[in-house]
């Protein structure tokens, strides 16, 4: 018997055309066996086997042409994947095949193919090199491209509904509508190019999909490298935009654990708010000099250089300047700053102009939109001193009449809690052993003073329930409610604490921290743990520490009396702090920060 084998069994050769990709690619001989060939089968490749009989040796060759003409292109600097044609569709190069234009729109509702082409287009492209970008203006007749619309529509749709969590101030149907006109990247109807490259960043990280995210840094070096030119130009148009990008790519590398990158965005940002004294809206002091040279002096107004065309765009002021307030204060919080002496030297904006904030507290950005009057705020509204007025509680008597409401505003709540975490940041920060007995007495009657304060605002706030049917105003609040607590903990866990209930104190805010983020209706929806600010990882750590210090303490007790009761009250305690990291890595999913402080908190308490 002749058993037949590959040596002895002659195959007619294919004809031209039939043999699959891979070695038609590698020039191997092929079997034309379906739907895997021999050589498929022997040699694994890396690319699936695949026939492409349809295509007739013209097509492959205009095919060829094609994919060496878009490289030439890339080359030579028109390397973006997407070009904008005439109307409000974004569509890609025309090919005269369909498998060979890798840029096409998809013919159904499934847009997952061009947005896995996008991304791996953009890894791959000279583009994704900020330094070989084209800069704006440089090809006047060939406009910045960006990606289809089905894909902006796509980022959008993950960014806007969680905006609010991570900073975003402006009008979100506002900035949708302009962010969807039919006019070039860069367009003044348009958003600034480095907002919409941030708010496409921010659509990217949120999805967790496999199709979009690989876009994310290329989205990344495009809004880094915008927001250098709108520095210079100083566009008046794009003033708040490019500070709203910087706020969005701050709070994304503080997600990300980047906090060197972060706090470099964000000072960018200050700064500018400081050169056009947005903390001096509808002050009833004249304007000073503005520290930003080339700005022009305006007693008795804003600096900013053309005023709000109307309230939205007053309230979107006023929001920029406390959520670059907020973020300072969220920010050296997660470095772990507020332990150390170098929270009294990092920049934070209430820091460098002292009280002298005479913006009002903001607002949701639905109110501004529903009051009367430029801002909301009725047109003879003046204030000044804001933060004092709340520290000391001193009202003011012009008060608007939105202010009066009974509604309590989450924006003003979230704002005066953080104002209160920064005072005990930097109380705790400045006591040392050194201090003589007149400063141990300004320590006290300061402390004292604070933790009144912290009491009375805490007890003030509204329970979180009464908020669950606006999700994004619930987490919020429930921060709101955590960073209040934090600020307590922070007060009375310091060597000044001169309280004798002071331990105390910490144990029950640090109880308050992990019940009001353990909420299960404030991440109630899969995946939605992810769309919380990142200082909720440095929030649940702080108060899981404080109850870890606590253990310690009952467990010496223990150890001392052997107490029946110490033993369960320390059993109590650890159970809580397992419960904590339950709800930290909720938190930690999709970021990074959350993940790298739940995996040192769990080293701690292993080695407790």
């Amino acid at each position: 018997m002749v058993i037949a084998t590959e040596k002895t069994e002659r195959r007619p050769p294919l004809k031209r055309g039939k043999a699959c990709l891979n070695c038609r690619h590698l020039k191997i001989r092929c079997d034309g066996v379906h739907p895997i060939c021999g050589p498929c089968i022997r040699i694994p490749k890396d690319d699936a086997c695949e026939f492409n009989d349809s295509q007739s040796r013209t097509q492959e060759l205009e095919s060829l042409v094609f994919r060496l003409q878009s490289r030439l292109d890339e080359l030579q600097g028109g390397s973006d994947p997407f070009i904008y044609s005439s109307g409000s569709q974004y569509r890609g190069r025309a090919s005269p095949s369909a498998r060979s234009s890798p840029f096409s729109e998809p013919s159904s509702n499934d847009i997952s193919p061009t947005l896995s082409v996008f991304a791996s287009t953009s890894q791959s492209s000279p583009a994704s090199n900020p330094s070989s970008l084209p800069s704006h203006g440089e090809y006047p007749d060939r406009p910045e491209k960006e990606p289809p619309r089905s894909m902006i529509i796509a980022l959008l749709q993950y960014f806007l509904p969680h905006a609010t969590q991570f900073g975003f101030f402006l009008h979100p149907i506002r900035f949708k509508d302009s962010v969807l006109l039919p006019f070039h990247l860069g367009d003044e109807r348009r958003p600034s190019p480095a907002l919409i490259y941030a708010a496409y960043l921010w659509g990217a990280h949120l999805s967790q999909s496999p199709h979009i995210l690989p876009s994310a840094p290329y989205f990344l070096k495009r809004a880094q490298r915008h927001i250098t030119g709108e520095i210079s130009l100083s566009n008046p148009t794009h003033l708040l935009h490019t500070i709203q990008a910087q706020v969005l790519l701050s709070t994304y590398f503080l997600r990300n654990n980047q906090f060197l990158e972060a706090e470099f965005h964000l000072n960018g940002a200050a700064t500018l708010a400081l050169g056009y004294q947005l903390h001096k809206i509808r002050s009833s002091r004249p304007t000073s000099p503005p520290p930003l040279l080339g700005v022009p002096l305006l007693l008795g107004e804003e600096v900013y250089p053309a005023p709000p065309a109307d309230a939205i765009e007053e309230g979107e002021r006023i929001r920029a300047f406390w959520t670059l307030v907020c973020l300072q204060i969220h920010l050296m919080f997660a470095a772990g700053a507020a332990s150390s002496s170098s929270a009294a030297a990092a920049f934070c904006l209430l820091e460098s102009v002292g009280m002298g904030i005479d913006t009002p507290w903001p607002f949701e950005i639905e109110e501004y939109e529903h009051q009367s009057g430029i801002g909301g705020l009725g047109p003879g509204y003046r204030g000044q001193e804001t933060v004092r007025r709340f520290l000391t509680s001193i009202e003011n008597t012009t008060t608007s009449s939105l202010q009066q409401t009974n509604q309590p505003q989450v924006p003003t709540l979230h704002a005066k809690a953080s104002v209160l975490l920064y005072r005990a940041m930097r109380l705790s920060a400045s006591w040392s052993p050194a201090l003589n007995a007149q400063e141990r007495s300004a320590y006290q009657t300061s402390y004292t003073w604070l933790d009144r304060r912290i009491t009375a605002f805490w007890q003030s706030l509204p329970p979180v329930y009464a908020f669950y049917a606006d999700r994004a105003s619930a987490r919020t609040l429930a921060l709101t409610h955590a960073l209040t607590a934090c600020a307590a903990i922070r007060l009375h866990d310091s060597p000044g604490a001169c309280d004798r209930e002071a331990r105390g104190k910490c144990v029950f805010a640090a109880r308050g921290v992990l019940d009001v983020l353990g909420d299960a209706n404030v991440y109630a929806r899969v995946g939605a743990g992810a769309a919380m600010h990142p200082v909720v990882g440095a929030l649940c750590g702080v108060a899981c520490g404080a109850l870890m210090d606590e253990v310690g303490r009952v467990g010496v007790g223990v150890s001392a009396r052997a107490g029946r009761e110490g033993e369960e009250e320390m059993m109590k305690l650890v159970g809580e702090v397992r419960a904590g990291m339950v709800t930290m890595g909720v938190y930690a999913a999709g970021c990074p920060l959350v993940e790298y402080q739940l995996r040192n908190l769990r080293q701690r308490f292993e080695t407790m």
